[in-house]
């Protein structure tokens, strides 16, 4: 009977014409309760197992709840060098793999994709063995190779990590792409970037799924916390703002490139306006109204002195609730998420537009 699931879930994974959303909420296991809890019924998700504490309780948790479609579970500690050295983890790496096979014959509501290494350097002839050995002592998971410069091995999924916004090509056979590590150089994090392009490229993956810095214990990429140091834990609105970007833009990227709208304002460790919805705008007024696309006001921006004197350059005003609170408010009244700042054009509420990086 469980191969029989498993078959099914399977057939109807292969059957999706577009990438699973999804979330790599990499050290899930020291945020459990409020992971699962905003987890969106039937998207795929990511985990560490033995990097931030023991995470096959967790696991074992996420799969069982029946919200997580997919879940890529991490099996050795990250290693920051990508080296992963085979010989010293072989044992541990395949006796956490018959861990997940019994999870995933206990809840098969969950396809479970046992990865050896996260973001190794091995080549393929290097690699395949071991993934040949998790296939076999765990015949109910689809196994993972999880790149950093890695080889492709064929006959499994690979999984690609972005590092910035200027993403790597597709690799060949089926993929998962995750958006763990994107933003590290400083170039802009996830809330930066032009999802839709970026989603465009890989609209032939089995999986997109997003990350910042928050879901492995970072307060930003200038973080250099140890993993035993970080503390940084993303809470219920930071995982839901996060997730409302994934659905696409309503309408064209319309505001100009003198102006900026950011569903996620930069974090400094202010308080309240720290990953609310801000504008850089060169109208200068105490406050910036905001409405729905029906014309109708649902929020006023205050004004934060000094203006922002890079590009673009302007006054600068934040809101106190989160993009996706305020593309609610606007679907509630209207239907539509888009909303007006100003005089500018409609946005989507919960995508950034005016000036990329």
């Amino acid at each position: 009977m469980m191969r029989i699931i498993f078959a099914l879930l399977l057939f109807v994974t292969a059957a999706s014409a577009e990438p699973r959303p999804g979330v790599d909420y990499l050290a899930g296991v020291k945020y459990e309760r409020v992971m699962i809890e905003n987890h969106p019924r039937g998207w795929t998700a990511g985990i560490f197992l033995d990097t931030f504490g023991n995470g096959y309780s967790t696991l074992e948790r996420m799969a069982c709840s029946g919200k997580f479609s997919e879940i890529v579970a991490h099996i050795a500690p990250f290693d920051n060098s990508h080296a992963y050295p085979i010989d010293k983890l072989r044992r541990s790496v395949i006796e956490g793999a018959k861990k997940i096979q019994r999870i995933a014959e206990k809840c098969p509501q969950s396809v479970l994709m046992p990865s050896p290494f996260c973001e190794h350097n091995h080549p393929s002839k290097t690699i395949k063995p071991i993934l040949d050995q998790i296939k076999k002592v765990a015949p109910n998971t689809i196994p993972v190779n999880s790149i950093w410069r890695g080889g492709i091995v064929y006959g499994y999924t690979t999984e690609i990590h972005l590092e910035n916004s200027r993403p790597r090509a597709p690799p060949t056979g089926e993929y998962i792409v995750s958006f763990d590590g994107f933003g590290g150089d400083g170039s802009g994090d996830f809330t930066d970037a032009d999802l839709v392009t970026i989603f465009s490229r890989y609209k032939s993956a089995r999986q997109i799924r997003l990350w910042n810095f928050r879901f492995n214990g970072k307060f930003g990429h200038k973080d250099s916390a140890s993993i035993a140091q970080r503390k940084n834990w993303p809470d219920a609105k930071y995982i839901r703002g996060h997730v409302a970007m994934m659905d696409g833009r309503e309408g064209a990227i319309s505001w100009p490139k003198n102006s900026l709208y950011k569903p996620f304002a930069d974090d400094h460790g202010q308080g309240g306006k720290d990953n609310k919805a801000m504008a850089i705008l060169s109208i200068e007024r105490s406050t910036a109204r905001v409405y729905d696309s029906k014309g109708s006001l649902i929020d006023l921006m205050k004004r934060v002195l000094p203006n922002h004197t890079g590009n673009p350059k302007g006054a600068r005003y934040y809101s106190t609730r989160y993009a996706y609170e305020l593309g609610d408010l606007a679907k509630k009244n209207t239907g539509s998420r888009r909303i007006r700042i100003e005089n500018l054009p409609l946005t989507d509420a919960d995508l950034r537009s005016g000036l990329f990086r």
